[in-house]
């Protein structure tokens, strides 16, 4: 039997060159309906929010973001949210393995990346591991401008609340969902959605979670009958 060796400098075909196989694009279609696959969405210009992401979904996580090729993500705590280590202190092991596995998504590529700390999060850990040096990790509510807007980003509603930029993040719970303040202030709950804003023109996109995150935050577990 001959053994087909394919040579290793022919470049990977591009996410928009394999779409245009008619197959390919209804079976990807098919994964974005269903919640599989991430959205085809060129976000060079925007800024990606999660909060509270189980380890369930760090796979889809890392799809998403070579897909999307956000230009900063912003995560608002609770990176390991499946191990809550605020109730479970026992399990820092756990944390500590499974936080490599966050970072090391984010070190995949050059990403610019805000992550502040949550409830669940150890900063001990978080502040001795090496990471990109373009992943800057906040222990306390912080605002930043990129593009034309300011942003505010905490763990909390109530981080962001005290001194509200126009586009306010953060995570936590649902007491507060999504919305737009008296102010005319956009606040965005991560637990709700990912979600994309446009640094230049400041359009929202909600992108739905994958099926089972909610699950493996509360610690649920599915049982089929």
């Amino acid at each position: 039997m001959t053994t087909l060796r394919i040579p290793p400098n022919i470049p990977k075909p591009t996410l928009e060159e394999m779409r245009a196989c008619p197959i390919i694009k209804q079976f990807d279609d098919l994964g974005i309906w269903f919640g599989i696959n991430p959205p085809c969405i060129d976000a060079r210009e925007m800024v990606l929010h999660i909060s509270d992401t189980p380890q369930t979904m760090y796979h889809y996580l890392r799809r998403a973001l070579r897909r999307l090729k956000p230009a900063w993500i912003v995560h608002t705590g609770d990176f390991v949210d499946n191990v809550k280590l605020e109730k479970r202190p026992g399990l820092i092991d756990l944390y500590r393995k499974k936080i490599k596995d966050f970072f090391a998504i984010l070190d995949e590529e050059d990403y610019g990346a805000i992550v502040v700390t949550g409830n669940h999060d150890d900063v001990p850990t978080l502040l001795s591991y090496r990471h990109n040096p373009s992943v800057q990790i906040w222990t306390t509510p912080g605002s930043f401008s990129l593009g034309k807007f300011s942003f505010r980003a905490g763990h909390t509603y109530e981080d962001v609340m005290t001194e509200p930029a126009q586009y306010n993040l953060y995570g936590h719970n649902m007491v507060h969902p999504s919305g737009v303040g008296a102010n005319g202030n956009m606040y965005l709950n991560g637990l709700q959605a990912m979600y994309l804003i446009h640094i230049y023109s400041g359009e929202v996109t909600a992108i739905p979670y994958p099926p089972g995150t909610d699950d493996a935050r509360l610690q649920r577990r599915r049982v089929s009958l």
